[in-house]
């Protein structure tokens, strides 16, 4: 966070009661959302896209198979791959910008409970930290799914082994990756949808198959506490999970992972607008092919 003192200085007392002024004449408004304070409160909408490296664009660089699968979805659907056992629990990047890593690693996770209902927390410190050696990207300034997705073709850690460190002081650090405790591995990867028109494919396979990696315009989303999110910006900058969709609800949503910690949104969790391609979250839907080593 940028200078001008602590939670409690004169400065930082008048942010939040900018921010509360603004989560108040949201609320009122009886939307489908509401907003509330947080750990980000005491910071400026600028501040708060430093900390997650938010408002840096994430451009699609995906070379994996490409696909449009058919709408399906002719019948009302609820699916929640939470409850179903298919996601593991909520993380916190800290400020590191290293969401990318964190959905990259948990579509892994998502999609070898999928196959082999092997349940495994992989090390977002690994994704990381080697992704940025091997293939320059970001690290803590930012990256894409993409190339993660194959870097780890070579393999990776447990959390437990190779624990996330990152989130304190947003260095990317150094890669310590040790093959001989390689756990899993990628095999390949897909993109579902890369425009608009592809949220109903995305809606297919979520409602189908299981979670997908979304990239998202998540500058909006700092006091969000529940509800249907329904205003977003369509300029991409952080990557998260979709864990699920509600056609049924009175608002039709798709429920997201974040990872920002749990004391955020809905205990980590947002719901976005479905049928909108609400912040933008069909710009680069992908899932993974994994395999335990």
């Amino acid at each position: 966070m940028g200078g001008g003192g602590g939670a409690g200085s004169p400065r930082r007392m008048e942010i939040f009661a900018e921010n509360d002024r603004v989560i108040e004449e949201s609320n009122a408004q009886n939307l489908t959302y509401t907003l509330g304070h947080n750990a980000f409160s005491h910071m400026t909408n600028e501040e708060f896209q430093v900390h997650f490296n938010l408002g840096t664009p994430i451009t699609p660089k995906a070379k994996g198979t490409s696909i449009h699968r058919a709408d399906k979805l002719n019948a009302a659907t609820d699916v929640d791959w939470v409850a179903g056992g298919a996601v593991t629990g909520v993380k916190d990047q800290g400020s590191c910008g290293s969401c990318w890593a964190f959905s990259a690693t948990e579509q892994m996770e998502s999609d070898l409970w999928r196959t082999g209902g092997e349940e495994m927390i992989l090390s977002a410190q690994q994704t990381t930290t080697c992704t940025y050696r091997n293939i320059i990207v970001g690290g803590c300034n930012g990256g894409n799914t993409g190339p993660a997705y194959t870097y780890l073709e070579s393999g990776i850690e447990t959390d437990a082994n190779y624990p996330y460190t990152s989130g304190t002081a947003g260095v990317t650090g150094t890669c310590q990756a040790d093959s001989s405790k390689f756990v899993a591995k990628t095999t390949g990867y897909t993109t579902v949808s890369s425009s608009a028109s592809g949220e109903a494919s995305m809606a297919t396979y979520v409602s189908e198959t299981g979670p997908l990696s979304v990239c998202v315009d998540a500058e909006t989303w700092s006091s969000y506490t529940g509800g249907v999110m329904s205003v977003c910006g369509n300029s991409v900058d952080h990557c998260v999970q979709a864990v699920g969709i509600n056609t049924e609800a009175s608002t039709p949503y798709w429920k997201v992972r974040n990872s920002w910690g749990t004391s955020w949104g809905e205990s980590g969790f947002i719901q976005l607008e479905y049928g909108k391609n609400l912040c933008d979250l069909a710009s680069e839907a992908t899932y993974v092919d994994a395999e335990a080593m």
